[in-house]
């Protein structure tokens, strides 16, 4: 049999899949040895699993190139399982890395969800390959409540399609939530992007496959490959662009859902040497009034506990709904103010910290007075430190 319009075009687009997510790996990799930023390691993750399982159904792919259509519909593929299956590995998955993404932790309830429906999954698969001859099931009568409940599965097309209905409620709303607490506005469009990635990758997909079987019977054979096996592909690949955009496009500061304020450099007597305001434009003055009176009552505080209590390395001080992180080296106190604590953030300003000593942190040099201008040179550190355009 001839290869027909449905083969080469699947060819295309499994290899283009594979180019798309393959430079997304690449380049999600990159970011992560240079950031290691744990969520970029979890998506990097996600894509290396995703492309083992890409190549392996355009291997089966093209040796069935010759009948493809007769391939997808043949009855006992295991594609017909497997591509589900995935799907609903990878909602989960994205769901976690959300959770992630938000609070530096996976909520246990969502992962507790997520084990149930690999393990009703499995279940509606053992229904399938339920054979007495090969598998003795003596103590399952055709009645049991097992055999009906698994039954049930099977005959809804449990748990996938729930399941993702699940995650893009989930993934969406707390994506909206996220975007609420965001005042950058390119910060708010890669949020955006992310939503639009769930969008694509699931609420299209899943309209257009279970379109496909429910309509199966109106439809021509070609049609039927198309929107159930051919089509998921085709949503990957513009979802996986725009993840490219939102995460490997992205400065680096916006790779991780926090809200930064500002940044306070003091000497060891208490002089504010540094201001900065993340909400201000570049072009601003980012240092007022307010600035001089919060570096003084911090540092009075920080003063007050380490002579009282002989507290040393003292790392962050809350106040109600603000948090205060604090890095000390040999010259300098560094406040950073924060709504969220994250181990990307405690790790940026450490390295700010250590880059503004070694830049300016001269044993000879003691500050009385503060030229204006003086440390501005420090805005293109914190640049490298907290990746912010």
């Amino acid at each position: 049999m001839a290869p027909t319009i449905i083969s080469y075009f699947g060819f295309g687009v499994f290899l283009l899949e594979l180019i798309v997510s393959g430079l997304v790996f690449y380049k999600l990799s990159r970011r992560w040895r240079a950031t290691r930023i744990t969520v970029v390691s979890l998506l990097a993750s996600f894509y290396l699993l995703f492309i083992i399982f890409i190549i392996i159904e355009f291997w089966f792919f093209l040796l069935n190139f010759n009948n493809t259509v007769g391939f997808y519909l043949q009855e006992g593929n295991v594609f017909v399982w497997l591509l589900p299956f995935f799907g609903g590995i990878s909602a989960g998955f994205f769901m976690l890395f959300i959770d992630y993404f938000e609070n530096e932790r996976i909520s246990p309830l969502h992962g507790f969800i997520y084990g149930i429906f690999l393990g009703a999954f499995l279940l509606n698969v053992m229904y399938q390959i339920m054979d007495p001859g090969v598998f003795p099931l003596r103590i399952l009568e055709a009645n049991t409540l097992i055999l009906i409940i698994i039954n049930y599965l099977f005959s809804t097309n449990f748990p996938v399609s729930y399941f993702v209905i699940y995650v893009i409620v989930v993934t969406l709303r707390s994506l909206r939530r996220i975007k609420r607490n965001i005042d950058d506005k390119a910060q708010k469009t890669q949020v955006m992007l992310m939503q639009w990635t769930i969008v694509l990758y699931y609420f299209v997909t899943l309209v257009v496959v279970a379109s496909a079987y429910q309509l199966a019977h109106l439809m021509d054979p070609v049609t039927v490959v198309f929107l159930k096996h051919i089509a998921p592909h085709i949503n990957v690949i513009f979802g996986s662009l725009l993840i490219y955009q939102a995460y490997v496009k992205a400065p680096v500061g916006f790779l991780q859902f926090q809200r930064i304020e500002k940044l306070l450099v003091i000497n060891r007597s208490g002089l504010l040497l540094f201001s900065y305001d993340f909400a201000l434009p570049k072009d601003q003055d980012h240092t007022s009034e307010q600035d001089l009176l919060l570096s003084g009552g911090v540092y009075a505080i920080l003063s007050l506990f380490t002579e009282m209590v002989h507290a040393k390395n003292i790392r962050m001080i809350h106040f109600l709904d603000k948090k205060i992180m604090l890095s000390q080296n040999e010259n300098f106190i560094l406040f950073l103010m924060v709504d969220r604590i994250s181990s990307f953030l405690w790790s940026a300003l450490d390295s700010f910290g250590n880059m503004f000593n070694l830049k300016y942190g001269l044993d000879d040099q003691e500050y009385a007075v503060i030229t204006k201008n003086v440390f501005t040179d420090a805005e293109h550190l914190l640049k490298i430190a907290f990746g912010r355009q």
